[in-house]
């Protein structure tokens, strides 16, 4: 039986260095390398990323590009479009294509399309995206032609199907897996001269959605400022509106920002953190939460969307429709010992179940009923 030929394109590295997004698609290559019958292409093109894919390269997994300074955004997607159309009228014909964003490359040619589909923030949000028309069209476009559609949690894939005319018959649920976070003592030193004392750690991006302002607020109605800080790390840096709301509630010094964060200065925040905060009210998956579990921290999680079906049992959830509900589960995630060692227990436990390897068998047994 010949080998099963799956190809990744170039879309999202144009687009991005690093991002959970990205990490995906690295992690189900390697794991992919690993099985005899199968090879796998990716077009990275001209490229920054920070994932090592070249050292996946093998007879049987091909790796297409080269690193260039070429800044991320529409000129290297454009550059990129042009490179891999060309070479793909050489490179035949392959059994999976599975595109990385939100739109096939016109030239790539195979037997079989699968999508994965994240969530409907673009949907739930368009406010957000002044893009946001161009977006939608190209996801209805995508999941028409899609013969697998990978939905990474059952509710990302219910927010698919309110969305999108698709058959439910040709989605597969795979929750993504967990990457272990380097510690080492350079990062726990710059992570100490960032702290002044105890702290919670908010992580990643602040649009609305994500709840930063929600927890501000929730975060000086339990008047923890008195004694905690609390930490955003990733992200950027804070905005004018973030920062006007920060001197309305005066809490002053007590907020922390740092913009950027290697994995290893992340992995140092998470287990020196009193808790993790993940007050988001939108997420198709929602991997942070399952690192700090892994991390041995507690973690405050909205009752919403992904997070029941992913982290269980584990958090300490807040009802973001109740009134007083999210400073209420913080002042108990910070105070109840009891509580917090139960939830970090629960925690390690939830978090040991996911992994890149199941992931990608997972989504291998997705490619292989398109054979």
């Amino acid at each position: 039986m010949s080998a099963l030929r799956i190809l990744y394109d170039h879309q999202l590295f144009s687009l991005q260095n690093v991002g959970g997004a990205s990490r995906y698609h690295y992690e189900l290559m390697r794991y992919l390398a690993t099985i005899p019958d199968v090879e796998t292409e990716v077009f990275l093109g001209v490229n920054q990323t920070t994932y090592p894919f070249h050292h996946l390269s093998s007879a049987k997994t091909s790796v297409l590009g080269v690193r260039a300074p070429l800044p991320r955004g529409m000129s290297c997607y454009l550059v990129n479009e042009a490179l891999q159309n060309g070479i793909s009228l050489f490179r035949g014909k392959v059994d999976v294509y599975h595109p990385t964003y939100f739109r096939c490359i016109p030239m790539v040619r195979s037997r079989r399309i699968v999508v994965t589909h994240y969530d409907c923030t673009h949907e739930l949000f368009p406010q957000l995206f002044p893009d946001v028309g161009k977006v939608l069209r190209a996801k209805q476009a995508l999941y028409s032609k899609a013969d697998r559609i990978v939905c990474i949690s059952a509710a990302s894939r219910r927010c698919l199907l309110e969305f999108y005319p698709v058959d439910p018959a040709i989605t597969r649920v795979v929750h993504l897996g967990l990457t272990s976070l380097p510690r080492c003592p350079a990062a726990a030193m710059d992570l100490r001269a960032q702290v002044r004392r105890k702290y919670l750690l908010f992580v990643g991006m602040r649009h609305t959605y994500k709840n930063f302002d929600g927890l501000l607020k929730a975060y000086c109605e339990a008047r923890l400022q008195e004694d905690y800080d609390l930490l955003a790390l990733g992200g950027g840096p804070l905005t004018p509106s973030e920062l006007a709301l920060i001197a309305h509630l005066g809490l002053g010094d007590s907020i922390k920002c740092v913009p950027t964060a290697s994995d290893a200065l992340l992995a140092e925040a998470y287990a020196g953190a009193r808790l993790f905060v993940y007050p988001s009210l939108s997420e198709g998956f929602g991997i942070p939460p399952l690192e700090a579990m892994a991390a041995g921290c507690p973690v405050v999680a909205a009752n919403t969307s992904a997070m029941p079906e992913v982290c269980q049992n584990a958090p300490f959830y807040f009802d973001p429709q109740v009134e007083d509900s999210f400073h209420q589960a913080l002042l108990r995630a910070v105070n109840d010992e009891v509580a917090r060692q139960v939830a970090i227990e629960r925690g390690r436990q939830v978090a040991a179940g996911y992994s890149w390897e199941k992931c990608g068998a997972e989504t291998l047994a997705v490619y292989r009923e398109c054979q």
